[in-house]
């Protein structure tokens, strides 16, 4: 005992402090492939082993959860007082989790995050703070297979001739995975704003954008190669099993198409509008948020895990080791020149929309309905007149 009274006394008072324990949970999203998520999950607790040895006495546990279970898991823990002092999860179930009152506003001020320039920050501002802060994007691209194409369509309408020559062509029914080809109508503003939840009523001009969009979506699937599939993550395995040329996915499937396909795998900007506009798709944004129940200690080490995962040196291993995640750091330097992936991801970005709360929860929760939607309309069952009118009906319907 005097031994170890001794050895302690010469640590300081702070060395008899009990540990603080940081619980952090990631959710992944439906269909994320194995490969993308040990990778993800892997680095994460790289992070916290170095987080960890920068702040002594704090004991960090990382747990992942499946996307659609971590609503109900936050609640669950949240009911008995154990909710995770800090979520990485996306904007939707953020959002839920925001409205019920479960997360808390960042205390984080402009002298913490403006030396970081976090990119689409001020989308979760509220008030005085953030109900949210960025911390990983994961952009939308074009992914082929070199050896059956060697040059990738660089507008709509060459795909649809790709199509027509023989090149075996995927597309998903999924409504934020399809919404870039709306844009080469100008039509997917408008979508959007239909979908969220305070949804009002389109134009004459927007409804016509949005009918010519589902009008090419009818006449696409009139060609035989171009196939319409329920999910992105089907996309992924028709091309790496051969079944498929060229499908869009996200960023995060290229790890898994890199075994597979090997050299053979490249990647492309979606293909741009008739007019040259670049496609506008739909970035995934995993987001940081608070909960409500950490004590004052364990929400001060939470803010500062927080800007530990937000500086220079996290973002960079995470984008170069992580591969399909772009930092939101924008100090962080993109290698642009030295590698194709990275100049189409950074492309892609530019020109992505990255949804706030209202827009994610709106194409979240509808995402079943307008898919079924879509496929009345690719498939011939339902006009797309018909089809517009029940996609306007669907965010009337929304509380």
């Amino acid at each position: 005992m005097a031994l170890a009274l001794v050895a302690s006394g010469c640590q300081g008072p702070a060395a008899l402090a009990p540990p603080e324990h940081l619980q952090i949970a990631i959710a992944y999203g439906g269909g994320s492939d194995a490969v993308a998520r040990t990778t993800l999950q892997k680095l994460a607790g790289q992070m916290a082993q170095e987080f960890m040895q920068n702040n002594p006495g704090t004991n960090v546990h990382l747990r992942l959860v499946p996307e659609t279970e971590v609503v109900t898991s936050v609640r669950e823990r949240a009911s008995l007082g154990a909710a995770p002092d800090l979520l990485m999860a996306r904007e939707a179930p953020t959002a839920t989790l925001a409205a019920e009152g479960l997360v808390r506003q960042s205390r984080l001020g402009p002298e913490q995050l403006d030396p970081l320039r976090i990119a689409f920050l001020s989308r979760f501002r509220s008030g005085a703070g953030y109900d949210a802060i960025p911390f990983l994007l994961q952009p939308n691209l074009a992914c082929y297979d070199r050896r059956r194409l060697p040059k990738p369509p660089q507008r709509l309408d060459d795909l649809l001739s790709q199509a027509s020559q023989g090149v075996r062509v995927g597309l998903p029914l999924e409504i934020d995975e399809l919404l870039w080809s709306a844009s080469g109508f100008k039509a997917e503003q408008p979508l959007l704003d239909a979908l969220e939840r305070k949804a009002r009523p389109l134009s004459s001009e927007e409804r016509e954008r949005v009918l010519a969009w589902l009008t090419w979506l009818y006449r696409a699937n009139v060609q035989p190669t171009l196939q319409f599939v329920d999910s992105s993550y089907e996309l992924v395995q028709r091309l790496e099993s051969g079944q498929l040329d060229w499908i869009s996915c996200n960023a995060t499937a290229i790890p898994r198409l890199r075994r597979r396909l090997g050299a053979r795998l490249a990647v492309a900007p979606l293909p741009a509008g008739s007019d040259g506009t670049p496609a506008r798709p739909l970035a995934r944004l995993l987001l940081l948020s608070f909960s409500r129940d950490s004590t004052p200690g364990q929400r001060r080490i939470a803010e500062r895990f927080a800007l530990f995962a937000l500086n220079d040196f996290s973002q960079n291993n995470l984008m170069v080791r992580a591969v399909g995640n772009m930092p939101v750091n924008q100090n962080v330097i993109v290698p642009v020149k030295q590698s194709p992936l990275y100049d189409a991801m950074q492309q892609s970005l530019e020109a992505s929309i990255v949804p706030n709360f209202s827009e994610g929860v709106g194409l979240r929760q509808r995402s079943p309905e307008v898919r079924q939607l879509l496929k009345q309309n690719v498939y011939g069952e339902e006009p797309p007149r018909k089809v517009l009118q029940e996609i306007e009906a669907l965010g009337a319907a929304q509380p």
